[in-house]
């Protein structure tokens, strides 16, 4: 995992108690891009709007064909359709993805609604069925 102040990175995995030795938290996005295997799917969960772009920008030199950006930040659908458009040509996929669920979400898994080619949620829906809510025994995640 990354955030752009190295002391979150830090105080996140120290309070992890036991999940702490499956994270690995890197101090800067080279590192963090570096981490996880090709083709890599990043989820970027910040505010909404301007911030996501930067945040994908400052990606897309680190990515490389295949990998998927997936913004989890419940966008609104129009800059979601731009952010598809702009990487499309770039061999970067990109996944828009509401998460619902608040507090309830955060401890027994939220509702997963995603977005983008069918290609790209094949390749992350099996992490994001675990992760999701359940609802008489079916996980709470659609594309």
């Amino acid at each position: 995992m990354f955030n752009r102040t190295p002391s979150r990175t830090r105080q996140f995995v120290s309070e992890a108690g036991a999940l702490g030795a499956n994270i690995i938290g890197c101090e800067t996005m080279e590192d963090f891009v570096a981490a996880i295997r090709t083709p890599r799917p990043i989820i970027i969960m910040i505010k909404a709007g301007e911030p996501v772009d930067q945040q994908i920008d400052a990606l897309r030199p680190l990515l490389s064909g295949g990998d998927i950006a997936i913004d989890a930040g419940n966008a609104n659908f129009r800059d979601t359709i731009a952010r598809f458009d702009r990487l499309k040509d770039s061999g970067i996929t990109f996944i828009g993805m509401g998460v619902s669920g608040g507090e309830e979400g955060a401890r027994h898994g939220p509702s997963i609604m995603v977005g983008g080619t069918e290609q790209s949620y094949t390749r992350v829906e099996k992490v994001l069925t675990l992760i999701a809510a359940r609802y008489e025994g079916e996980p709470c995640c659609a594309w």
